[in-house]
Protein backbone atom coordinates (compact mmCIF):
# COMPACT_ATOMS: atom_id res chain seq x y z
CA UNK A 1 0.00 0.00 0.00
CA UNK A 2 1.23 3.33 -1.09
CA UNK A 3 0.46 6.85 0.37
CA UNK A 4 -0.84 9.97 -1.60
CA UNK A 5 -1.29 13.47 -1.70
CA UNK A 6 -2.26 16.61 -2.84
CA UNK A 7 -2.78 20.67 -2.46
CA UNK A 8 -4.50 22.58 -5.11
CA UNK A 9 -3.97 26.32 -4.25
CA UNK A 10 -4.97 30.00 -5.34
CA UNK A 11 -2.39 30.62 -2.38
CA UNK A 12 0.61 29.61 -1.75
CA UNK A 13 0.15 25.94 -1.18
CA UNK A 14 0.38 25.46 2.46
CA UNK A 15 3.20 23.17 3.57
CA UNK A 16 2.92 19.46 4.48
CA UNK A 17 2.94 19.06 8.38
CA UNK A 18 5.31 16.72 9.89
CA UNK A 19 2.39 14.47 11.19
CA UNK A 20 0.77 14.12 7.63
CA UNK A 21 4.59 13.45 6.55
CA UNK A 22 5.01 10.61 8.70
CA UNK A 23 1.63 9.17 8.46
CA UNK A 24 2.35 8.89 4.65
CA UNK A 25 5.43 7.36 4.79
CA UNK A 26 4.55 4.71 7.23
CA UNK A 27 1.84 3.92 4.11
CA UNK A 28 4.95 3.88 1.75
CA UNK A 29 8.26 3.76 3.49
CA UNK A 30 11.03 2.54 0.78
CA UNK A 31 10.11 6.06 -1.17
CA UNK A 32 9.04 9.84 -1.00
CA UNK A 33 8.83 11.70 -3.52
CA UNK A 34 7.45 15.11 -4.12
CA UNK A 35 6.56 17.58 -7.38
CA UNK A 36 5.63 21.39 -7.14
CA UNK A 37 3.84 22.81 -10.30
CA UNK A 38 1.84 26.45 -11.59
CA UNK A 39 -0.50 27.18 -13.83
CA UNK A 40 -0.95 30.76 -15.10
CA UNK A 41 -2.89 32.37 -17.27
CA UNK A 42 -2.69 36.23 -18.54
CA UNK A 43 -2.22 37.42 -14.89
CA UNK A 44 -0.35 36.24 -12.02
CA UNK A 45 -3.48 36.36 -10.18
CA UNK A 46 -4.59 33.59 -12.25
CA UNK A 47 -2.05 31.17 -10.82
CA UNK A 48 -2.84 28.31 -9.48
CA UNK A 49 -0.29 26.36 -7.05
CA UNK A 50 -0.20 22.42 -6.73
CA UNK A 51 2.09 19.80 -4.89
CA UNK A 52 2.08 16.59 -5.20
CA UNK A 53 3.40 13.71 -2.87
CA UNK A 54 3.53 10.10 -2.72
CA UNK A 55 5.06 7.66 -0.70
CA UNK A 56 5.96 4.22 -2.11
CA UNK A 57 5.84 0.41 -0.50
CA UNK A 58 7.58 -1.45 -3.51
CA UNK A 59 5.57 -5.00 -3.26
CA UNK A 60 6.24 -6.47 -6.69
CA UNK A 61 9.11 -5.99 -9.50
CA UNK A 62 12.36 -6.04 -9.63
CA UNK A 63 13.30 -2.54 -9.00
CA UNK A 64 11.03 0.70 -7.41
CA UNK A 65 8.99 2.88 -9.25
CA UNK A 66 8.99 6.31 -7.89
CA UNK A 67 6.17 8.70 -7.42
CA UNK A 68 4.56 10.72 -8.48
CA UNK A 69 5.16 9.77 -12.14
CA UNK A 70 5.82 12.36 -14.28
CA UNK A 71 5.30 12.56 -17.84
CA UNK A 72 8.75 13.50 -20.22
CA UNK A 73 6.76 15.39 -22.64
CA UNK A 74 3.71 17.08 -21.29
CA UNK A 75 4.71 17.74 -17.72
CA UNK A 76 1.39 16.06 -16.29
CA UNK A 77 1.37 14.31 -12.87
CA UNK A 78 -0.01 10.86 -11.23
CA UNK A 79 0.34 9.64 -7.75
CA UNK A 80 -1.49 6.51 -7.76
CA UNK A 81 -2.36 3.95 -5.24
CA UNK A 82 -3.51 0.75 -6.13
CA UNK A 83 -3.01 -2.24 -8.29
CA UNK A 84 -4.33 -2.70 -12.14
CA UNK A 85 -5.35 -6.07 -12.84
CA UNK A 86 -6.04 -5.45 -16.02
CA UNK A 87 -6.69 -2.04 -18.71
CA UNK A 88 -8.87 -2.89 -21.32
CA UNK A 89 -9.48 -6.11 -20.20
CA UNK A 90 -5.61 -7.04 -21.12
CA UNK A 91 -3.66 -8.01 -18.34
CA UNK A 92 -0.97 -5.41 -17.16
CA UNK A 93 2.65 -6.05 -17.64
CA UNK A 94 5.53 -4.11 -15.98
CA UNK A 95 4.29 -1.51 -13.92
CA UNK A 96 0.70 -0.54 -13.64
CA UNK A 97 1.15 3.04 -12.57
CA UNK A 98 3.08 3.74 -15.65
CA UNK A 99 0.79 2.32 -18.07
CA UNK A 100 -1.69 4.11 -16.24
CA UNK A 101 -0.23 7.49 -16.92
CA UNK A 102 0.66 7.00 -20.88
CA UNK A 103 -2.72 5.90 -21.85
CA UNK A 104 -3.73 9.13 -19.78
CA UNK A 105 -1.80 11.59 -21.64
CA UNK A 106 -2.10 9.57 -25.09
CA UNK A 107 -6.15 10.22 -24.63
CA UNK A 108 -5.74 13.61 -23.76
CA UNK A 109 -3.07 14.45 -26.37
CA UNK A 110 -5.17 12.88 -28.88
CA UNK A 111 -8.62 14.66 -28.28
CA UNK A 112 -7.19 18.15 -27.18
CA UNK A 113 -7.70 17.79 -23.49
CA UNK A 114 -11.27 15.89 -23.68
CA UNK A 115 -12.59 15.20 -20.29
CA UNK A 116 -14.11 11.91 -22.06
CA UNK A 117 -11.34 10.12 -23.25
CA UNK A 118 -9.85 10.68 -20.13
CA UNK A 119 -12.54 9.38 -18.19
CA UNK A 120 -12.59 6.43 -20.88
CA UNK A 121 -9.33 5.20 -19.37
CA UNK A 122 -10.37 5.52 -15.91
CA UNK A 123 -13.18 3.46 -16.76
CA UNK A 124 -10.96 0.13 -18.11
CA UNK A 125 -8.73 0.05 -14.81
CA UNK A 126 -10.13 -3.27 -13.11
CA UNK A 127 -8.33 -3.32 -9.57
CA UNK A 128 -8.66 -1.67 -6.73
CA UNK A 129 -7.46 2.16 -6.96
CA UNK A 130 -7.21 5.42 -5.89
CA UNK A 131 -5.39 8.10 -7.68
CA UNK A 132 -4.36 11.99 -8.27
CA UNK A 133 -4.12 13.37 -11.62
CA UNK A 134 -2.47 16.14 -13.14
CA UNK A 135 -3.30 16.93 -16.76
CA UNK A 136 -0.72 19.71 -17.12
CA UNK A 137 -1.70 20.69 -20.90
CA UNK A 138 -5.67 20.80 -20.03
CA UNK A 139 -5.20 22.46 -16.43
CA UNK A 140 -7.24 19.61 -15.13
CA UNK A 141 -6.88 17.77 -12.09
CA UNK A 142 -8.54 14.70 -12.00
CA UNK A 143 -8.83 12.35 -8.58
CA UNK A 144 -11.39 9.37 -7.58
CA UNK A 145 -11.51 5.90 -5.96
CA UNK A 146 -12.36 2.52 -7.98
CA UNK A 147 -16.41 1.39 -7.67
CA UNK A 148 -16.18 -0.22 -3.92
CA UNK A 149 -13.85 2.42 -2.64
CA UNK A 150 -10.74 -0.21 -1.63
CA UNK A 151 -8.05 2.27 -1.59
CA UNK A 152 -8.84 5.53 0.79
CA UNK A 153 -8.82 9.02 -0.73
CA UNK A 154 -10.19 11.83 1.52
CA UNK A 155 -10.73 15.76 0.92
CA UNK A 156 -9.80 18.76 2.47
CA UNK A 157 -11.77 22.25 1.12
CA UNK A 158 -10.39 25.18 2.46
CA UNK A 159 -13.32 27.72 4.31
CA UNK A 160 -12.96 30.84 1.54
CA UNK A 161 -12.78 28.18 -1.11
CA UNK A 162 -8.90 28.49 -2.27
CA UNK A 163 -7.57 25.26 -1.55
CA UNK A 164 -7.83 21.66 -1.59
CA UNK A 165 -6.14 19.23 -0.19
CA UNK A 166 -6.20 15.83 -1.08
CA UNK A 167 -4.60 12.44 0.62
CA UNK A 168 -4.42 9.03 1.45
CA UNK A 169 -4.82 9.86 4.82
CA UNK A 170 -6.05 12.83 7.30
CA UNK A 171 -4.14 14.89 9.52
CA UNK A 172 -5.65 14.35 12.95
CA UNK A 173 -5.27 17.67 13.76
CA UNK A 174 -7.79 18.87 11.17
CA UNK A 175 -11.87 17.59 11.92
CA UNK A 176 -13.24 18.62 8.49
CA UNK A 177 -11.26 15.79 6.36
CA UNK A 178 -14.26 13.79 4.71
CA UNK A 179 -14.01 10.68 2.22
CA UNK A 180 -14.19 11.23 -0.97
CA UNK A 181 -17.57 9.51 -2.45
CA UNK A 182 -16.73 6.14 -4.26
CA UNK A 183 -19.47 7.06 -6.91
CA UNK A 184 -17.35 8.14 -9.83
CA UNK A 185 -14.38 10.74 -10.80
CA UNK A 186 -14.26 14.11 -10.02
CA UNK A 187 -12.69 16.97 -12.22
CA UNK A 188 -11.37 20.17 -11.25
CA UNK A 189 -10.89 22.89 -14.22
CA UNK A 190 -7.73 24.97 -13.33
CA UNK A 191 -8.37 27.42 -16.31
CA UNK A 192 -8.54 31.12 -15.94
CA UNK A 193 -11.55 31.27 -18.30
CA UNK A 194 -13.21 28.65 -16.39
CA UNK A 195 -13.32 30.18 -13.10
CA UNK A 196 -12.77 33.71 -14.24
CA UNK A 197 -9.76 36.31 -14.44
CA UNK A 198 -8.49 36.87 -11.42
CA UNK A 199 -10.56 34.35 -9.05
CA UNK A 200 -9.11 33.71 -5.73
CA UNK A 201 -11.63 30.49 -5.64
CA UNK A 202 -11.49 27.36 -7.12
CA UNK A 203 -14.60 26.25 -9.01
CA UNK A 204 -16.25 23.12 -7.47
CA UNK A 205 -14.93 19.89 -9.22
CA UNK A 206 -17.21 18.61 -11.68
CA UNK A 207 -18.49 14.65 -10.62
CA UNK A 208 -18.79 11.96 -13.65
CA UNK A 209 -20.48 9.38 -11.53
CA UNK A 210 -20.46 5.62 -12.48
CA UNK A 211 -23.70 4.09 -13.71
CA UNK A 212 -24.69 1.28 -14.48
CA UNK A 213 -24.88 0.03 -18.35
CA UNK A 214 -27.91 -1.87 -19.29
CA UNK A 215 -28.08 -5.26 -20.75
CA UNK A 216 -24.32 -5.05 -19.62
CA UNK A 217 -22.15 -8.36 -18.47
CA UNK A 218 -22.47 -9.73 -14.92
CA UNK A 219 -18.76 -8.49 -14.28
CA UNK A 220 -19.58 -5.45 -12.09
CA UNK A 221 -15.84 -4.30 -12.32
CA UNK A 222 -16.32 -3.73 -16.52
CA UNK A 223 -20.33 -2.66 -16.51
CA UNK A 224 -19.93 0.75 -15.75
CA UNK A 225 -20.17 3.74 -17.45
CA UNK A 226 -19.70 7.69 -16.62
CA UNK A 227 -22.91 9.80 -16.75
CA UNK A 228 -22.16 13.38 -16.59
CA UNK A 229 -23.34 14.49 -13.48
CA UNK A 230 -22.50 18.23 -13.94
Amino acid sequence: MCGIHATISKTTPPLLSPHLRACLENRGPDHIGQLAARTSGSEDADATFLTFTSTVLALRGDHLTKQPLIHPQAGSALCWNGEAWKIGGIPVEGNDAQAILDLLFEASASTAGDVQAVLDVLLSIQGPFAFVYFDKPARKVYYGRDRLGRRSLLALHSQDGSSLALSSIADTADSRWEEVDADGVYVLDLAPEAAGTGAVSLLPPARHLYKRMANAPEDFVSAWQFLDAR
